[in-house]
Parts: C-alpha cells; sequence; structure tokens
C-alpha cells in the first residue's frame, strides 16, 4: 500500500515540475524559457523514473528519487517566491528514502 502512495507522489512531484517547463515568458501565454524550463523538464522525468523503477521493484530507484529531490530544491531555490511549497514535498520524499535505507525494518512497507 505505501508504495503505491509513494509511487504517486513522486508522479505527483514530478508532473507539478512541468508547470516550471510551461512559463509564461514576457506576457505571452505557455512561452517556454528554454535554459531553466529544460532543468524543471529534467527534474520532472528524475521524478517520473524514479516513480516507475519503484513500481518495477528495481533496487535503485531511492538513489533517483534522492537524485530528484535534491535537484528539485536547487530549481526551487532558484524560484522562491513561486515554488517553496515544494520543498514540503522534498523533505517528506528525502525523509522516507532516507529511511528505507538505513533502517533495516522500513523496506518491509514497501513489499507487496
Amino acid at each position: 500500500m505505501l508504495r503505491y502512495l509513494f509511487f504517486a507522489l513522486l508522479m505527483l512531484h514530478g508532473a507539478i515540475h512541468l508547470a516550471g517547463f510551461f512559463t509564461p515568458v514576457a506576457g505571452r501565454v505557455m512561452a517556454i524559457d528554454r535554459a531553466p524550463g529544460i532543468y524543471w523538464a529534467a527534474c520532472s522525468i528524475l521524478f517520473g523514473l524514479s516513480a516507475l523503477l519503484l513500481a518495477l521493484h528495481e533496487k535503485h530507484w531511492a538513489w533517483v528519487a534522492l537524485l530528484a529531490a535534491l535537484s528539485s530544491q536547487l530549481l526551487i531555490s532558484s524560484a522562491w517566491d513561486q515554488a517553496r511549497f515544494g520543498t514540503i514535498l522534498n523533505v517528506v520524499i528525502v525523509f522516507a528514502i532516507l529511511a528505507l535505507l538505513f533502517v533495516k525494518e522500513a523496506p518491509v512497507m514497501f513489499r507487496d
């Protein structure tokens, strides 16, 4: 059950990062500011990849999710006024991953 909730959290956070890809530039609707937009899209892909690896029971999904959360936090800090609430999701993701990596009993929660 927790595996599916965490999968949904990773996918949701990745989808939210797509909003950074499609940003209004100079008053135009849905224009793409390429440089930062590419970083937001790459972070979204990392979250999607980590969710896919989690669903496929791959053992390295946690490292990809940790990389996604840390790069997400760097992006959020660059757009703090608009994206500061993403920090809450990043903290939840990082703490869950650290619990899974360093507590022996925790991975049992993520089995089917």
